[in-house]
């Protein structure tokens, strides 16, 4: 077989899954890291993965497969294990200050000053996005009134 890294550069959209073969426990592993080193902007990664890999979780998933999705519900049920990926819409300031903390404990800052600048810095860039996000919005309820 060939490596995970080889395997994610050739891309193929898989129509039917064989509900005998199962990935091992050791390439699931390295698929989770692989999961685990998605980078983001200003570091907050914002994403949760909820993985499924017997019955019981399989089936909880095909909630989401309802209506127009139902074409994809023994995909769900047949395929070795299924990942979904959930993201946090809105980072407020709490959250930053726990990334922030989390950082310091792991050692990131050398000095005091560079924990205070990546506060700053991270902090301007999701004002930047929380003031688009509600301009945008305010645009969207002008056209909705």
């Amino acid at each position: 077989m060939k490596t995970i890294s080889e395997a994610m550069n050739w891309r193929y959209s898989t129509k039917d899954f064989d509900p005998n073969k199962k990935i091992s426990t050791e390439d699931f592993e390295q698929l989770k890291d692989i999961l685990h080193l998605q980078a983001s902007s200003v570091n907050i990664q914002p994403w949760h993965y909820i993985i499924a890999d017997d019955d019981a979780g399989k089936q909880r998933m095909t909630k989401g497969t309802q209506d127009i999705f139902e074409m994809n519900k023994n995909k769900l049920l047949d395929c070795s294990h299924v990942v979904l990926f959930a993201t946090r819409v809105y980072a407020d300031d709490a959250y930053l200050e726990t990334i922030l903390e989390q950082e310091d404990k792991d050692g990131r800052f050398a000095k005091e000053e560079y924990k205070t600048q990546m506060h700053q810095g991270r902090k301007m860039f999701l004002d930047i996005h929380r003031s688009l996000y509600t301009t945008k919005m305010l645009k969207v309820s002008k056209v909705v009134d």
